[in-house]
């Protein structure tokens, strides 16, 4: 691995989550605080362990919360890459 560091460019920043342009990459990367990172494996786990369990109902609260939090990354991160003038790297 390279000793050199680079530094990235914050293109946004929202709450615990930012866009950042990494040296040599052709698109922005996201990048999340750890503990908000810890938070999302928690809350995956706990819907495994609803599913697991067949508790369809109480499996609808933690995929909410999951699915409102990647919404949200997203949203920054199409946000922050179009007015930087960056193609997704996915289709919408």
């Amino acid at each position: 691995m390279d000793k050199s560091i680079e530094a990235a460019e914050v293109l946004a920043v929202d709450g615990n989550f930012a866009v950042v342009q990494l040296p040599g990459r052709n698109f922005p990367a996201a990048a999340i605080q750890g503990d908000s990172l810890s938070v999302l494996r928690d809350t995956i786990k706990e819907l495994s362990e609803c599913l697991a369990e067949g508790d369809l109902d109480e499996a609808k609260y933690p995929l909410a919360e999951i699915e409102s939090v990647i919404s949200a990354m997203m949203s920054t991160y199409e946000d922050a890459s179009q007015e930087r003038g960056f193609k997704l790297p996915y289709a919408t």
